[in-house]
Formats: structure tokens, C-alpha cells, sequence
């Protein structure tokens, strides 16, 4: 199913896909461009354009919806956005009202994004909990739920809610009435924080696929934001299909973006990573596009570890981890040589077999998906078998074993 599909059928009121138009694609809220430009690149998936702002005044003004900017008692709001320059604070993403109530997403020092609502019985914000990258694309999204209902303000970025507020309880039924959206720069004066202002600073920015809701379907789940808004529409850095295309990867860095690689492959696959890190800011490291199972191995100090899937299937990431086991003698802690070793896990299959070394040891690796219990057995002529248990946890394995002369 097309991304635009995957928003419609969670019941927005509106849609503006901004693919070459400013036309809203489920109701009558249509917008007016003052200055945006069209550009021909994507930010997320079902689009070949998106909307472009990059000078004072470029803004696009929806037409009056009472869904939108009416007194709501339930409301939701969001899309992608990617963020162009280094913004002079402060500037305005997207906002209904003016300076005494308001419903808005805006930009600070350093690009870090805060979602505000204001009325004349509060101001509440949430700050994100990092800064816009340039040329990234994010997907924002904000509501809230009035007190005959959860009694909550929420935000998320990347389908990750956001969590740096002091209170965001709303303690009233509903947001009073506002003035209409705007895209961009305001037209009049706005507040921040509750304090009025005229922004005269332009937003450097760039939208696609954005949607609002209302009433009882404004009230979207985490996992309805983070995979059917966030993850459907992330556009891949990097699309494979077999460990070719994962092989031609070995030994990169892949930079932060919302998804780095997809495995577009309909059955069960398994790929290994050799040498393949991420981006600690980067939203998806890993995406299975297919019905099956998708097996990730990471090795040689790959680290993919956020992963998702889209078509119906499922990922199991397993990391290479290193087991170690030394046999000493109980009696002068010497190592043992020559010991037979047997490790089984949980389930009576062996994961490690084999004869110490000169050091008394032996050691392999795991794939590790989970922790996972496992029981070593040390046979030897002249002492008594030795037996001992654990886990195989994230860390692998690095254990002694004592073993007692036969006397």
C-alpha cells in the first residue's frame, strides 16, 4: 500500500501532500502558497517534490477549517520536515493563532525544535530531545487531548516521543479558537513561551505529506505514529536485496538519516554485516520490506541494532559475541590442558566442543539474539568431571571453571 495510503487510513481530517501542489487531498483546507518554491527532490516515500522555504514571507496560509484551528478538544498535527541552513531563532515551523493562543512546532538556537500550545489558561512546551540536523528529514507530529479526555499534550519526532517538559498536562477541555495554519512565516505577530513576537527571520526548510486530525481519531497510538507515519515514509539511504548489496557496505560508517537500509526481499533471508556502524542518531539502522524473516548478523564490529518492518515480517538481529572459558585445578589454580569441553545451551544443542589449550582454555563465538543459558561440561583422565552454568548475555562469555583431581 502507497505511503499516502498508509495516512489516510488512519482517519486524518486533511492531507497536503505538497508533491507539486498545495491542494489538500481529503478535504476542502486548501492551501495558499506566498513564495515557496517546488523542488524536485523527495523527503519521504509517495511524493516526487516537496515545498520549499527560504525567505521571509514564504509561507503557505490554509484556508478556515473548524477541524483545524476551531476550539478542539482533541487534535493532531504533523509531518516531514527537513530543515535546510542553521535557522536565526526563533523561527516557526508550522502554527495556528496569534500572540494569545496558539498551536505550533518552532524552531530555537540550534535548530532544536519545540512544540508549544498556548491559551489564555496556560502555555506548555516540549522540547526536542535533539537538534534538527541539516538537510535530514524528520517527521514531526504533536497533539493533544483535553481533560475530559487523557488530559495530555504529546510530541515525537521520528515516531519517538519527546520528553523534555516540565508538565505538559493541559488542565481544560479544550484549545480555544485560533487563527488559520500557516506553513512557514507567520503573517502577523505569534507568542513563544507566551510572550509576543514578530518573527523576521526566515524558515530554511522543506514539507511533504503533512495531515491533521481531530476528535476521537486524533487520539493515534505511539505505534500508529512511529510505524505507520514515521516508518512507511522514510525514505532508505540504501535499498538491498542480497548479501552482495550488504557486502558492497563492509567497513562503511552509515551517516544519520531516518532509515539507513532497507532489505526489499519478499521470504526469509539472512545477512551478515562485517564491519558496518551507524550513526548513533540515525532513527532506522535496519528495514525488512517482505513478509518472512529477515535474519541480521552482525559482525566484525557492525552495530545495527534499531530495526523495523514494514511488510508484515520480522527482523532478529543477532551479534557475534566471543565465549572464553579457562579450566584451572582447584587445588593450585594451574590451567588444565587437554580438558574435553561440551558447551550446550538451553535447548541440549552444542554451541562450543573441543580441548583446552596450553593456558587451559578454549574459546568461539555466538550469534547472540537474546541472553541465553548454556551448561559446560570438562572431562579428563585422572579428574572428575567438571560441570558449571550460565549466560551468554550481550557480553559473551569469559568464565573459569574449576576442575578436582581424581585421588
Amino acid at each position: 500500500m502507497a505511503y499516502s495510503a498508509d495516512i489516510d487510513a488512519l482517519s486524518p481530517d486533511h492531507r497536503w501532500s505538497f508533491d507539486g501542489v498545495y491542494t489538500d487531498s481529503i478535504g476542502s483546507a486548501n492551501g495558499t502558497n506566498s513564495g515557496m518554491a517546488i523542488s524536485g527532490v523527495p523527503i519521504c516515500e509517495d511524493v516526487s517534490n516537496r515545498v520549499q522555504s527560504n525567505s521571509i514571507a514564504d509561507r503557505v496560509t490554509l484556508a478556515t477549517s473548524t477541524d483545524i484551528e476551531g476550539a478542539l478538544s482533541q487534535k493532531g498535527f504533523g509531518g516531514w520536515f527537513r530543515v535546510s541552513a542553521i535557522n536565526q531563532p526563533p523561527t516557526r515551523i508550522y502554527g495556528e493563532g496569534d500572540a494569545t493562543t496558539s498551536f505550533a512546532m518552532l524552531l530555537g538556537f540550534g535548530n532544536n525544535v519545540t512544540f508549544e500550545i498556548d491559551s489564555n489558561d496556560f502555555t506548555l512546551q516540549i522540547f526536542g530531545d535533539i537538534p534538527l540536523e541539516n538537510n535530514r528529514a524528520y517527521h514531526l507530529w504533536m497533539g493533544f487531548d483535553g481533560n475530559g479526555g487523557t488530559d495530555e499534550f504529546r510530541a515525537y519526532v521520528d515516531g519517538v516521543k519527546q520528553l523534555d517538559s516540565a508538565d505538559t498536562s493541559l488542565g481544560v477541555a479544550s484549545l480555544g479558537a485560533r487563527t488559520v495554519g500557516e506553513f512557514g512565516d507567520p503573517v502577523g505577530t505569534v507568542a513563544m513561551g507566551g510572550v509576543a513576537l514578530v518573527i523576521i527571520a526566515p524558515i530554511n526548510g522543506n514539507y511533504s505529506q503533512w495531515a491533521s486530525w481531530s476528535g476521537v481519531n486524533a487520539m493515534l497510538t505511539d505505534n500508529e505514529i512511529r510505524q505507520e507515519l514515521f516508518e512507511k515514509g522514510a525514505l532508505a539511504d540504501v535499498a538491498i536485496t542480497n548479501q552482495s548489496g550488504l557486502d558492497v557496505l563492509a567497513g562503511t560508517i552509515r551517516s544519520n538519516a531516518p532509515l539507513c537500509i532497507r532489505v526489499d526481499v519478499v521470504g526469509d533471508i539472512t545477512l551478515t554485516a562485517d564491519n558496518v556502524t551507524f550513526d548513533p542518531l540515525s532513527s532506522i539502522h535496519v528495514q525488512y520490506n517482505g513478509t518472512g524473516t529477515l535474519t541480521w548478523v552482525n559482525t566484525n564490529g557492525s552495530n545495527a541494532s534499531i530495526s523495523s518492518s514494514i511488510g508484515g515480517g520480522s527482523v532478529v538481529i543477532q551479534n557475534e559475541v566471543n565465549l572464553k572459558y579457562r579450566i584451572l585445578s582447584v587445588s593450585d589454580s594451574s590451567p588444565i590442558e587437554g580438558v574435553r569441553v561440551l558447551v550446550r545451551d538451553s535447548g541440549s544443542s552444542t554451541i562450543l566442543t573441543g580441548t583446552t589449550d596450553s593456558s587451559g582454555e578454549i574459546s568461539g563465538t555466538y550469534l547472540h539474539a537474546s541472553d541465553e543459558p548454556y551448561t559446560i561440561k570438562g572431562r579428563k583422565v585422572l579428574y572428575q568431571q567438571a560441570n558449571s552454568s550460565g549466560t551468554i548475555t550481550t557480553e559473551g562469555v569469559d568464565s573459569t571453571v574449576l576442575m578436582i583431581g581424581d585421588t
